[in-house]
């Protein structure tokens, strides 16, 4: 009996170890919000299994058999033997994690390893002091761990946010002391991060530009920014603003005030947090409410809900737009005949009488509009068109990228963001290739009410060009699938872990002129595994 028990401990600590690293890192990506946590376990496969798979109903089962224990002696060794099942099948699931590369553990910070050290600790503690059996007892604690752990991130979030505050007050003392300090603000739900850096890499060929790294768009990214980045010879502060609920960018542009502001484009992307388009819009229109009576509001008029918020502007405000032919509708600045080629782009831009002629190594027709603000900024302060044209074509992309595999087929990365838009434009640039066209993605979260149609949407623009999609996971898979099957083309479609896509991609993209697109942060552990 000692035996099986010391057994099962051994194969509870390491299947508490694994879980406490899951949920930890779990936490860290959804930024320790629970609204955003909370869509995961609501509206995602992964979520929903976290909550009702088979070893987790087996738990439960568990508990419900010791109260059968309870009145019959006899029947503890059954028991135990079963939560000896139970935590060897969890072990086994460590294994055949860590196998195909799915095993998830937290970036290491000062929080994460507090998270972990203090659960470990908790857990270990009231392991030593078992109130009832110990076979139920671990399971008991198994449950708990999970519940600690969301406890000690909401005890942590006090300190967190105190700390936050001073940086913040800190970042704030430091910006009103540069006067002359001219600060732009980008947000919108999609090509906010790209149009920031346009705006910086244009504005940079004549000032000296200070702007927010990565996905540093709240508040206190912000202020680190300021804090780390901001000096004496700065000109310019380019500022990318997000948000998940109303108030988030009102609270940026109180640090910033900003002077101009960017409204890039609106969708329901991440409506399960925000709770409608309508707060959607709301929230990304504080940027343009925020601005001082001589501000500028840039809006893109490719996006109907931007145009609508145009609409309603009284200040000072530009429409900027992109045509693929020659439009005569009117714009403060657009861009037309544009031309799409494998490595780039070409386009002219016209603001009242003035044009360019342009070409950017960009990838896809969307770069457009999101460098379309930088040109009109550029021009705007007075830049000549020799440096915006120099600078236009030396811009690089942080969020597409194109480069090689080991066989020689063209990749296309795009593992920053994935959003209804950003497919879209992946496969108008795939048309070019005569090869096999395959789609790596990731179901896109956080888009609420309007997630089967968005993804039946994309399962139609997807069957219409590619031979292959390939699932990072299970998600949306129905409303996916069914676009795809209401094209005539054939589009074969696979689920599964980073190893085995990456096995397939080797296997189907041996044609020649193929091209892989990779989207979404997920879609970049495949990616990591062939480059």
């Amino acid at each position: 009996m000692n035996e099986l028990l010391i057994l099962t401990f051994i194969l509870f600590f390491i299947w508490l170890v694994r879980n406490i690293l899951f949920w930890t890192s779990l936490w860290q990506i959804k930024e320790y919000r629970w609204d955003r946590l909370s869509v995961h376990l609501k509206e995602t496969e992964q979520g929903k299994n976290l909550l009702f798979s088979k070893l987790s109903i087996l738990k439960w089962l568990a508990l419900f058999v010791y109260g059968l224990v309870i009145f019959n002696d006899s029947l503890l060794l059954v028991f135990r033997l079963f939560v000896l099942f139970i935590y060897t099948l969890q072990v086994l699931t460590i294994f055949i994690e860590w196998m195909k590369g799915s095993f998830r553990r937290p970036k290491i910070t000062s929080k994460t390893f507090a998270i972990f050290l203090i659960t470990l600790c908790f857990v270990a503690i009231l392991f030593l002091v078992p109130l009832i059996d110990q076979g139920v007892w671990i399971i008991l604690l198994d449950r708990i761990s999970t519940l600690f752990i969301a406890f000690i991130v909401f005890l942590l979030s006090y300190p967190t946010e105190f700390y936050h505050d001073i940086l913040i007050e800190k970042a704030m003392k430091k910006i009103r002391k540069h006067k002359k300090l001219l600060i732009i603000g980008v947000t919108g739900s999609y090509g906010k991060s790209s149009t920031k850096e346009y705006i910086a890499q244009i504005l940079s060929a004549r000032f000296t530009v200070l702007k927010t790294e990565g996905s540093q768009n709240t508040p206190i990214g912000v202020a680190q920014t300021i804090l780390k980045g901001l000096k004496k010879e700065t000109e310019i502060f380019v500022v990318e603003m997000g948000a998940y609920k109303r108030g988030e960018i009102k609270e940026i542009c109180e640090i910033v005030q900003p002077k101009i502001g960017v409204l890039t484009g609106i969708s329901p992307q991440h409506e399960s947090l925000f709770g409608s388009l309508k707060n959607i819009m709301k929230a990304k229109y504080e940027l343009i409410e925020s601005l001082p009576k001589n501000g500028l509001a840039l809006f893109n008029g490719n996006n109907k809900n931007v145009v609508e918020l145009y609409n309603q502007t009284e200040g000072k405000k530009i429409l900027y737009k992109s045509f693929t032919g020659q439009s005569l509708e009117k714009a403060d600045i657009k861009a037309t005949h544009i031309k799409m080629y494998k490595t780039g782009l070409s386009f002219t831009v016209q603001k009242g009488r003035n044009q360019l002629l342009l070409k950017a190594p960009l990838l896809g027709i969307h770069s457009i509009e999101n460098l379309l603000p930088g040109v009109f900024l550029a021009m705007h302060l007075g830049m000549k068109a020799e440096t915006i044209t120099t600078a236009v074509s030396n811009l690089s992309s942080l969020s597409i990228k194109r480069t090689k595999l080991s066989n020689g087929t063209v990749a296309i990365d795009s593992t920053f963001n994935a959003s209804p838009q950003s497919v879209a434009s992946a496969l108008d640039y795939m048309k070019q290739y005569t090869g096999n066209k395959i789609l790596v993605l990731p179901p896109m979260i956080e888009l609420g009410k309007h997630a089967n149609l968005e993804h039946h949407k994309v399962g139609l623009k997807i069957g219409s060009v590619c031979n292959y999609l390939l699932l990072t996971n299970k998600n949306y898979y129905k409303d996916i699938t069914s676009g795809i099957s209401e094209q005539k083309n054939k589009c074969k479609v696979a689920v599964g872990n980073p190893r085995i896509l990456a096995t397939l991609i080797k296997k189907i993209s041996q044609k020649q002129d193929s091209i892989v697109a990779f989207l979404g942060k997920e879609s970049r552990l495949v990616l990591l595994k062939l480059v």
